[in-house]
């Protein structure tokens, strides 16, 4: 069996690595784990740096990933009928493709240590595949979703506008249907937009209805419509993710590009969170790790007072009490990895809500300490601590996405108590 790479640094990949019997992970598992894992650290880790400070992942690197398959298996589950001629990753079919073959790709995409790059590399099919897919029509599969998948196209999702994040139910951007039924003209303004600059086609969620939750549709606008302007926002990181304010003034869409029904908006925004928090969580569990592993690292080769770093008791306690953090997330994450397939989705929402939170709040911690082992090298953004202070900056944005914690709690405790009808 072709076994899975991973690190001789204790605790900085999980256990299953090196276990050849796993109730979860097959040989296929460890096979597309070492493919991934070998391919990012050729083409991807050694350019990250690079990348980020110039605020774009190369398009022949785009080209490069879609080329393996990496974008085929952005959505899940898999959208089979439009991956034709379509090789996955690691020469895996789709009939054997399954959760865990998701959640690895997701962990070792993330063990670059640049959120940026993960999103920027994406070309927007992680946010733009699942609700075509789900939703689409089959003319506009055909026209968008399919393209998507192999690369050619990319996409992005304008949700979050400048006074509207968490509460969607909120935003007031608006969509006004033509007399004569054939158009809408969209008119707002979306922020945050991850992808912006580069995509091709936006999902934008606008309002055509009452003011509530019942008032939203979202419509597949290509973005080179008359009307659209888009300029690069500067954030504390994440810079090569090509984040973006754009503009919408009287953009006319063609009814036909409406996603779904009509107000069924929220409905189809709502349904891509429940991954994109269990993504969040895998993402914020592997950064702690990358963060982990470099400090680990440091903490053996730094000597202070005539011994290395690691000798001292309070640093060797950090790295005992940030594992105490990593191991019961990690446990919790694949118990929730193979159930994302097996309940129904609003009892999944709010255990994904929970790791996301968890995870999200477990890499502050472990960043925050991390930092503290490399002292002032993990203030550098180049060099040995460059990682570790990368992941400082990028954590907050995995904090607030796919609903800010407090937000999160709060519907974590509601939907549970209505779940059990109490």
């Amino acid at each position: 069996m072709t076994s899975a790479l991973t690190s001789e640094i204790p605790g900085a990949d999980p256990a299953w690595h090196t276990q050849n019997e796993h109730p979860f992970y097959k040989p296929s598992h460890h096979r597309l784990q070492r493919f991934v894992r070998e391919y990012v650290d050729k083409y991807i880790a050694p350019n990250v740096e690079d990348w980020e400070k110039a605020g774009e992942v190369p398009a022949e690197v785009f080209k490069r990933h879609a080329s393996l398959g990496f974008l085929a298996v952005a959505a899940f589950p898999l959208p089979k009928d439009y991956l034709s001629g379509v090789d996955l990753p690691a020469g895996l079919s789709m009939d054997e493709w399954d959760e865990f073959h998701d959640s690895i790709i997701i962990d070792e995409m993330a063990r670059c240590g640049y959120l940026g790059t993960v999103w920027g590399i994406n070309g927007g099919a992680a946010v733009g595949g699942p609700p075509l897919h789900q939703y689409g029509t089959t003319e506009q599969k055909q026209k968008y979703l399919a393209p998507l998948l192999r690369g050619e196209q990319r996409h992005c999702l304008g949700v979050t506008e400048p006074a509207i994040g968490s509460d969607v139910a909120g935003l007031i951007t608006t969509a006004t249907k033509s007399v004569d039924g054939k158009s809408y003209v969209i008119n707002g303004e979306k922020k945050w937009v991850t992808q912006g600059q580069k995509a091709d086609v936006g999902l934008i969620a606008a309002r055509t209805g009452p003011p509530t939750a019942k008032g939203i549709s979202v419509f597949i606008v290509p973005l080179n419509s008359k009307g659209i302007s888009r300029r690069e926002m500067e954030n504390s990181g994440v810079n090569s993710s090509g984040s973006t304010f754009m503009e919408l003034d009287d953009v006319v869409v063609p009814a036909e590009n409406m996603l779904g029904k009509e107000n069924q908006g929220f409905e189809i925004i709502m349904s891509t969170f429940a991954h994109e928090r269990l993504w969040v969580g895998i993402t914020a569990l592997r950064l702690s790790r990358v963060a982990y592993e470099d400090a680990y690292r440091h903490s053996l080769k730094r000597k202070t007072f005539g011994k290395p770093l690691f000798e001292n008791q309070v640093i060797r306690q950090k790295f005992s009490k940030m594992a105490n953090r990593l191991e019961p997330t990690q446990a919790y994450l694949e118990h929730l990895v193979y159930r994302s397939v097996r309940m129904p989705s609003l009892e999944f929402s709010p255990l994904a809500a929970m790791l996301k939170v968890q995870a999200a709040h477990h890499l502050e911690k472990v960043s925050r300490e991390t930092q503290q082992v490399f002292g002032g090298l993990g203030y550098s953004r180049s060099g040995q601590g460059s990682r570790v202070e990368q992941i400082s900056r990028d954590v907050r944005v995995l904090v607030v996405s796919g609903g800010s914690e407090e937000i999160l709690l709060d519907m974590i405790a509601k939907q549970q108590r209505r779940l059990a009808n109490l």
